[in-house]
Formats: C-alpha cells, structure tokens, sequence
C-alpha cells in the first residue's frame, strides 16, 4: 500500500480552503463577499480537478481501489464526476491525441466554435459564454448519453470499474445533501450557491480556457511556463507539463520538473493569444 504524500497533502489543503470558504460565504452572507468568495472557490475547484487528473491514471495510491476511494472522497462526490466515469474518457484521450476518435473532438467540444486554434472575436465569445454559462457542458453530457446508447460506439470507452465503497460515498454524500436540503432549505440555498454555483459556471470556464491552451493544430499538446497568478488559476501542480504529460503519463505532478528539467514552454502572458485570433 502506497500513498503519494505530496498530492495528498495538497488534496487536504485545496480542499479546506475550498470549504472553509463555503462556510465563510454562508456564514456572513454579504453579496460582495459571495461574489468574491465563488470567484476565488471556483479557483480551488479547479485545482482539485488537476489533482483529480493525477488521481485518473492511478498515481495518487497504490492499490487502485484505494486510489479511487480516495479521490472521490476529496473530488468525485463533491464535484459530480466520480473518477470511473472520467478515468474512460481521458485514456482513450491519450490513447488517440487530436484524432476522430479523441474524446475531446467528439464530445468535449461538439458542435462547438473552437478546433484547436485561436478563435476570432466573435466566435471566442459564443464559446466562453457557452462554457460560462453551462450551455455547452449540458451540450457536452447529451452527446456522451447519445454516444452511449448508439450501436456507432465511437469512442470505443473501455468499461470502468466501480468499487462498492464508491456507492457508500456516493449515498453519504449526496444523500445527505438531499436531507440538508429537505431539513434546511435556507442553509442548503446557501451551500448551493457557494458550492455549485462557481462549480457549473466558473470552474467549467477556467478548465475549458485550459484546456485550449493545451492542444493545437492537429490535436498536439503544448507546454506553459507561467508566473505566480497563472499558476494559481489556469496551471496549478504543473499541469502546464502538458506535453510532457503526454510524452510520460506514469511521472506524477510533482516529479515532473525533475523528469523534465531542460523543458520549454510559453509565458503565460501568451494565453490570450493561444485564445484569441485579433
């Protein structure tokens, strides 16, 4: 049995701040400090998600099952995406980089303006709104449904293992979410609006905006090499390794820049223009 401490003691510190500033929101409940607080939860979100990613190909603990019990612990079930669902996804996303069957081509970005070059004005718009504003997420699940109920099979996704203790998290999790929110609904409203608000809208922009940036003409990965803030929103735990992370998907974030030390990759300051087409 093996836990790699770095990422769990990161796991614990996003999400006591993540939470700790739910519970500030709730508890002052000032419109200003709830936009801020969404803002900055939102933010930590997302950083959870990149150690979630860690946590996909199995590189948070030794066995699997402890790995998987783990991450939905901290992500899975307070964020809505169990690693099992995912974990299919992002492997056949490896396996088949910037092709027809590469899941980011024909789910998470279906029918949508970007492919994987700076958008115009215009379209750049349509696209971040969409993502902000939950269009395209909602867009994105109904092709996943529709892909997984067609005889096509496309995507071709190796079935994903469910261990039992998952549905126990999944039933105290969300289970008891629904009992706070039939008990309590003025707290619940509350805890919702900190939580899942910045969670359906915020977060799901700043992961797609990264996403952009690291893919590009003919699905290749690229690498970022950002100062302090970019690294606290857009690249945390070095996701920036993007190409590298391709090239050595078994490294964990942090060995990253020891497995790679000459590496090279662009300024953050570059990302409005990986983004936008003037």
């Amino acid at each position: 049995m093996h836990v790699a401490g770095p990422t769990l003691r990161a796991l614990c510190r996003e999400a006591a701040v993540a939470w700790g500033l739910v519970a500030l929101v709730v508890w002052v409940w000032h419109p200003l400090l709830t936009m801020l607080g969404v803002c900055v939860i939102a933010t930590r979100q997302h950083a959870l998600f990149i150690l979630y990613h860690d946590a996909v190909h199995g590189l948070l603990a030794r066995p699997r099952r402890l790995n998987d019990l783990l991450v939905n612990l901290f992500v899975g079930i307070p964020q809505l995406l169990p690693i099992h669902v995912y974990r299919a996804l992002h492997l056949v996303h490896h396996q088949h980089l910037g092709t027809e069957r590469d899941p980011e081509r024909l789910l998470l970005y279906a029918g949508q303006p970007w492919a994987y070059q700076p958008l115009p004005t215009g379209a750049l718009v349509r696209q971040l709104l969409g993502d902000l504003l939950l269009w395209n997420n909602v867009a994105t699940a109904l092709c996943y449904v529709r892909e997984r109920l067609s005889g096509r099979r496309r995507l071709h996704l190796p079935p994903g293992k469910i261990y039992p203790e998952f549905w126990v998290l999944a039933a105290l999790g969300w289970g008891g979410a629904a009992v706070l929110a039939w008990r309590f609904p003025d707290l619940a409203t509350r805890v919702a609006i900190a939580w899942l608000l910045p969670l359906v809208t915020l977060t799901q922009a700043i992961q797609k905006v990264r996403s952009f940036t690291e893919h590009g003409a003919g699905g290749t990965s690229g690498s970022w090499a950002p100062g302090w803030f970019g690294r606290l929103v857009l690249w945390p735990y070095h996701i920036g390794y993007h190409r590298e992370h391709h090239a050595r998907a078994d490294v964990a974030w942090f060995d990253l820049p020891a497995a790679f030390p000459d590496r090279e990759g662009r300024p953050g300051s570059e990302v409005v223009g990986a983004l936008w087409r003037r």
